[in-house]
């Protein structure tokens, strides 16, 4: 892992630790689902201006300056070369791979807790 993706995968969980200590009611419904949106639409030339009024961009700035105050001015460099959509598209995807849920390849049903080895809508033998 190179020095910028260390840098990235901080501020991110800088940015999931300040997501986790919000309300559950505003993280849930509104921080966690403005972030993906953000995420979705950068490819639009709106994204900045959208992401300034949700707030997302003070969001991101506000954990890369707390990443910023541990570092030496090399690292700290280097850390302001990454642009805040590289920020949220990055925690969007760490957000969307820890919350997934296991499903069945063959009828897309919710898996249980790894402790059954067969799904139990269609009984396909599941891989661990």
């Amino acid at each position: 892992m190179n020095a910028r993706a260390r840098h990235l995968d901080a501020i991110c969980a800088a940015l999931e630790r300040k997501l986790d200590s919000a309300p559950a009611a505003t993280a849930r419904r509104l921080l966690r689902p403005q972030l993906g949106w953000v995420a979705q639409q950068l490819d639009d030339g709106d994204a900045a201006d959208l992401a300034r009024r949700l707030g997302v961009v003070e969001l991101v700035e506000s954990c890369r300056n707390e990443h910023l105050a541990s570092l030496d001015a090399d690292d700290g460099l280097a850390v302001l070369q990454i642009e805040w959509g590289e920020i949220v598209v990055h925690v969007s995807e760490r957000m969307r791979s820890a919350g997934a849920a296991r499903r069945c390849t063959r009828c897309g049903a919710r898996l249980r807790e790894r402790r059954s080895p067969r799904c139990n809508r269609c009984g396909l033998a599941q891989r661990r």
